[in-house]
């Protein structure tokens, strides 16, 4: 194991870079400038990870998969280990950098500074969360939810794309980007067609129909497909209807909007959503 080398003078450029990075991005890009020092000949990606616990804060693992390659030009690097000091030996002097330590087979230990992890604390208590943010390039994301199927019963499948689409916003928003949820409701095709003329030959006047309850209406697409599969007649009449429904004919525009917002199907979605 080598000493822990301090890297007490701070580069301000790179300390304003860090206030608008991520810590891991600031640290890869002091890695790539000792990489370019330490094998200037090779095209050389930073492979940078979160420590174990008492190793440091971060590690980076170049060394071994290095030394074979600059082995031969580098007669002065005998060993990984060797390697892996001559990265830590390398490394940029930056405010965030506490101090670094070689272990093993060239593993390079990074400590972050106590002093720079609390002035970012106190800025973050005086200026607010948002000046942890990222500054990134994207402004607008749209982010497409669970997007139930609203002829069936939601189930708990639902519930994992709908906490992973509401975590992925909070992240966005916290760095500051327009966040667009969207969730994805609308069946055109032969389906709803289908479950469309089916109550429209159940209830003529539409009105009970709406007032059904979510498993009644699993229980009519039941039963529509079966007459939809042995009825031809039936058929062509719920293919006709998909047709009136996508040139939002009336009455069929009309029976459908209470399915999607008043009736059985989005009100029951959307009290599940909500919880």
């Amino acid at each position: 194991t080598s000493s822990s080398t301090p890297h007490s003078q701070p580069l301000e450029t790179e300390a304003t870079q860090c206030r608008v990075e991520s810590v891991k991005r600031h640290l890869s890009r002091l890695v790539v400038k000792s990489l370019c020092a330490v094998a200037a000949d090779f095209d050389v990606e930073p492979m940078l990870e979160v420590s174990k616990s008492g190793f440091g804060d971060y590690q980076c693992n170049n060394a071994m998969s290095l030394f074979p390659r600059i082995r031969e030009s580098a007669t002065n690097l005998g060993n990984p280990n060797a390697v892996g000091q001559a990265i830590a030996d390398n490394l940029p002097p930056s405010r965030i950098v506490e101090s670094t330590s070689v272990v093993g087979p060239g593993y390079v230990n990074i400590v972050l500074s106590s002093d720079w992890i609390a002035q970012r604390i106190q800025d973050m208590l005086i200026h607010g969360i948002e000046s942890w943010s990222p500054i990134l390039p994207v402004k607008r994301v749209v982010l497409d939810f669970s997007s139930p199927n609203i002829a069936k019963e939601m189930h708990v499948g639902h519930i994992r794309s709908t906490i992973i689409g509401d975590t992925l916003a909070r992240i966005f928003e916290f760095a500051n980007i327009e966040v667009l949820r969207r969730n994805h409701v609308g069946d055109w095709g032969t389906q709803f067609g289908m479950l469309i003329q089916f109550l429209f030959e159940k209830f003529p006047n539409g009105e009970e129909a709406a007032n059904q309850a979510i498993g009644d209406l699993q229980s009519f697409y039941r039963d529509a497909k079966k007459k939809f599969d042995e009825n031809p007649d039936f058929k062509g009449r719920a293919q006709q209807a998909v047709v009136r429904l996508q040139v939002l004919f009336f009455f069929q525009s009309l029976l459908f909007a209470q399915f999607m917002t008043y009736g059985m199907t989005y009100s029951h979605h959307q009290t599940i959503t909500e919880l």
